[in-house]
């Protein structure tokens, strides 16, 4: 059963096209979306959640596979007015490892259930990570869903995070995710109960999956601040009033 419901701003439209026509005027590049994630248990808000996966790495003659990662990760909404939306704190929600693929596909569906999915069309239904490793058993997987649900809208999609195809990515991730946990500006905090990501951080080791996934996630939150809408992508809303898939919920 899910801990995440979904909140509207009483007047979703015209707040939001307020939020445009400001924006349009100042050349601001993004905006609030007139909806937003709470935490039933906690209280805590969200403008957004956001899924990762690390795959296990692969077994060799001289040395262990690691296990897999999968983790989500919240873009907090501070309560009050003031803050600045682009500069959101992000807060390791949930995290599993396990060596075992099909366990960890498992995982996701219990994982994004947990946190609100299907409350919004795009909520968590894409994981960052790499989209080539291990396409059988993910296709598979989706094709259970399919005939179980009857459809696509339950299956599991694994989409690349920013500049996942350039060179030295693991370098990219680790310094990226060590920005976000430098004491003094730190803007990535963990939950109480998740030790895995803190654990594996202590050494950086090469190819980690648990660095690689949340790495790669928080390198794409910096640089596309996605609990936002872009600008660019809406400038249709001006004439054509707000997204409808915003304004129904």
């Amino acid at each position: 059963m899910s801990k995440i419901v979904i909140i509207q701003h009483p007047e979703a439209f015209g707040i939001r096209q307020s939020w445009l026509d400001e924006a349009a005027i100042t050349g601001q590049q993004y905006i609030q979306k007139p909806f937003w994630y709470m935490n039933e248990e906690t209280g805590q808000t969200y403008y957004d959640l956001f899924g990762c996966i690390g795959w296990p790495t692969e077994f060799s003659d001289k040395r262990e596979a690691s296990a897999g990662y999968i983790a989500i990760v919240g873009a907090v909404r501070p309560k009050g007015d003031g803050a600045n939306p682009q500069e959101a704190k992000f807060q390791l929600l949930a995290e599993m490892e396990h060596l075992d693929v099909p366990t960890l596909l498992q995982g996701i569906l219990e994982m994004r259930k947990e946190y609100g999915f299907g409350l919004h069309p795009e909520l968590l239904h894409s994981f960052f990570g790499d989209p080539e490793r291990f396409i059988t058993t993910l296709a598979l997987k989706n094709e259970v869903l399919m005939r179980r649900d009857g459809g696509e809208k339950n299956t599991i999609l694994v989409s690349p995070p920013d500049d996942f195809y350039t060179e030295r990515i693991f370098d990219t991730y680790v310094r990226s995710l060590r920005s976000v946990l430098v004491q003094g500006n730190t803007r990535l905090f963990f939950g109480k109960q998740n030790e895995i990501l803190k654990t594996r951080i202590r050494e950086f080791k090469q190819g980690d999956p648990a660095v690689l996934a949340v790495g790669g996630l928080v390198h794409t939150m910096l640089s596309q601040c996605m609990w936002m809408d872009h600008m660019r992508e809406n400038a249709y809303v001006v004439e054509d009033g707000i997204d409808r898939d915003a304004a129904n919920y």
